[in-house]
């Protein structure tokens, strides 16, 4: 008996594409944090997009909280370059790295994501607004600029949200 282990190409992109939002999923950031986005060794800006009070809108996993996720992942897909890469980080936050690419640019592209987002209607009664923490650095070193990214969102928590702060 013969045994196929050819995957299809479907299986391959389930591995990389989170499936409520179409963003790649947290282990192709891993992935990619490992092996680099971009070889030119320019500045890599990293955007981290958490939605504020997330669990107002139901638990998570249910319906109306994947409609709002896949909703800002557009609004997010929409507003970046198509050389710029959006992951969905966890469970209410996504990870966009935007390769050569300064701290001007990036101070722009966060502010317009975190704009886009709160005046697009997503299926709730009020306007789902998003913080978003940045971060610059070299693209070797990608892992680190994920981290004070992340930090600097964090910094910003409790503050009532729908800010952008910088690392």
């Amino acid at each position: 008996m013969a045994i196929n282990f050819r995957r299809s190409r479907k299986h391959d992109e389930d591995l990389i594409v989170d499936r409520v939002t179409g963003a790649f999923n947290r282990r192709q950031l891993d992935l990619d944090i490992a092996n680099g986005v971009d070889p030119s060794g320019l500045s890599t800006a990293t955007l981290i997009v958490e939605v504020d009070d997330c669990d107002k809108y139901g638990k998570p996993d249910s319906a109306q909280v994947n409609q709002i996720l896949e909703r800002v992942a557009w609004v997010v897909m929409a507003t970046v370059r198509t050389s710029d890469i959006v992951y969905r980080q966890a469970s209410s936050s996504f990870c966009i790295l935007l390769p050569a690419t300064a701290d001007d640019d990036a101070s722009i592209v966060a502010e317009r994501i975190r704009a886009n987002i709160e005046s697009t209607p997503l299926l709730c009664e009020s306007n789902v607004t998003v913080s978003v923490g940045v971060a610059i650095g070299p693209s070797k070193l990608l892992g680190e600029t994920v981290e004070r990214a992340d930090a600097a969102l964090h910094s910003i928590s409790g503050s009532g949200g729908n800010r952008v702060a910088y690392s």
